[in-house]
């Protein structure tokens, strides 16, 4: 086997092992190759390696050789703690840690059309891997008319994974000495599972010991949400790269997703309750579709960014404006789309998911020092504003299959180690976000029968919500009539 045919199998082969935590609705959370993260994705203008190809595929041709591109996130560390989340003092602590490779990409060059690159990478999008409880327990009156103490028990129940994976393509040309262009086409694949569900019980406190649960009386009520959610389609990115030596500038047009259908998903929303001594003791509300067809939209979006080299700094800035994208269905009916036979939603559209996107701008900067030829300092800031569009979405009716909703701040430092074809790049990002006066979960502090065990949502929950990751990335430039020159750093 040459050498060129294995370093594309070692590419195909190892990026489809990844997993970790992030955030569910903001876009510029994930950042692809090592060099592009300490810049904190602001990379629209002067890079010169194989993340181009989803920074700026213009960018590709400027690239001397063939080149290989690997980059991971060692280990990444997420913190969440949410205030009041299911209640007045019910709390949300929640830590994860976790690994995961971002980005693997080759490029390479025609012999004969120099001006010509293509290059080929995997990169993972976007993982999320939430999944938590939350558990309360109170004495009190629950169950009406008797004036006696009664037991409550409440348990609110997340669980969130989310894949998307891209498989990216780029061809790029030098239409001059100063400007290329380029189109990248990425096939994503996403995958979510989703489960929220509240449940609650209420009996009286001097039987919680009887053998097999045999109360007298007891109240109970569940509610759940389900989601198996599959999407498979195409994004498409031009770009076009000025280089100017010194001065750098950028551009990118980013196309809405195009959402092909073929793979199957179900969901299902149900709602239980019994309630002694009332009228209606028992209420019922359940849906569920299967066989739908998946639907995943992503924004219109354009970046604009530009880089200075003053002697040894150098600075870049990039903003991205991402488009609004209207409130849509999540799955939709397809000729094999199979329904509950007999359901009791209230409506037809009780379990179907929908989503929307509130149109944001995201902007940012770097700083890099060359103290050397063999080192570089990089460091970055960059906002992440949260798209969910919470004017349009009523989360407490409609089936959102999400929960974040909180702007997030990255920071992000580190070292190049430089040679003459093999670079590293090692570094770390830390996250940071907040909110107040927001939404709780679930009050179970407030339950009441008359409210099916659940109490009225307070706007007094806080959210405090930090990441911290360490990066690992190399790459080698390659000349396979000359050899990859092994270099020692």
């Amino acid at each position: 086997m040459n050498r060129k045919a294995g370093i594309i199998i070692i590419v195909l082969l190892i990026i489809h092992v990844h997993h970790l935590l992030a955030q569910e609705n903001n876009y510029w959370f994930n950042n692809y190759g090592a060099g592009a993260t300490l810049r904190g994705g602001i990379a629209t203008a002067g890079t010169r390696t194989v993340s181009a190809i989803y920074y700026n595929p213009g960018a590709l041709p400027f690239i001397e050789n063939d080149f290989f591109e690997g980059q991971a996130d060692v280990l990444a560390i997420d913190y969440l703690r949410i205030t009041n989340a299911g209640g007045d003092q019910v709390n949300l602590n929640y830590l994860n840690v976790d690994v995961a490779p971002s980005l693997f990409g080759y490029l390479k060059r025609l012999n004969k059309n120099p001006k010509m690159a293509y290059a080929i990478g995997v990169l993972t999008k976007y993982v999320n891997n939430y999944s938590f409880l939350l558990n309360h327990e109170e004495v009190g009156n629950y169950l009406l008319p008797d004036d006696e103490l009664d037991v409550f028990q409440g348990q609110y129940k997340y669980e969130n994974r989310v894949r998307e994976s891209w498989v990216v393509g780029s061809v790029s040309y030098r239409l001059s000495q100063h400007i290329g262009v380029g189109l990248s086409t990425n096939i994503f694949i996403r995958t979510q599972d989703f489960n929220r569900s509240y449940s609650a019980v209420a009996f009286h406190e001097d039987e919680r010991n009887l053998p097999n649960q045999n109360f007298s009386k007891i109240a109970n009520n569940l509610d759940q949400e389900e989601l198996h959610h599959r999407a498979l389609g195409f994004i498409f990115k031009g770009g076009i790269d000025f280089d100017y030596d010194d001065l750098k500038l950028g551009m990118t047009i980013t196309s809405p997703s195009i959402s092909l259908g073929l793979l199957n998903n179900q969901s299902q929303r149900a709602h239980s309750s019994f309630l002694p001594d009332k009228v209606q003791k028992i209420q019922y509300s359940s849906a569920v579709h299967t066989y739908y067809a998946g639907v995943y939209k992503t924004p219109f979006s354009v970046n604009i960014g530009a880089d200075y080299t003053l002697k040894k700094l150098t600075l870049s800035i990039a903003t991205e404006w991402f488009a609004k994208i209207d409130k849509y269905q999540i799955i939709k009916e397809k000729d094999n789309s199979v329904d509950l036979e007999n359901p009791t939603s209230p409506d037809p559209n009780y379990a179907i998911p929908v989503m929307a996107n509130k149109s944001v701008i995201n902007a940012g900067f770097s700083v890099a020092y060359r103290f050397n030829e063999r080192l570089i300092y990089v460091g970055s800031f960059r906002t992440d504003f949260n798209f969910i569009d919470d004017e349009v979405l009523d989360r407490t009716t409609d089936f959102v299959p999400n929960m974040t909703f909180w702007d997030i701040y990255h920071i992000a430092s580190g070292m190049i180690i430089t040679g003459p074809r093999t670079d590293l790049t090692f570094g770390v990002n830390y996250g940071f976000g907040s909110s107040s006066d927001t939404p709780q979960f679930v009050s179970m502090t407030s339950a009441s029968q008359d409210n099916y065990l659940r109490g009225d949502i307070q706007n007094n929950a806080s959210v405090q919500y930090s990441n911290i990751s360490f990066t690992l990335g190399f790459n080698f430039n390659i000349d396979f009539k000359k050899g990859l020159k092994e270099e020692k750093i």
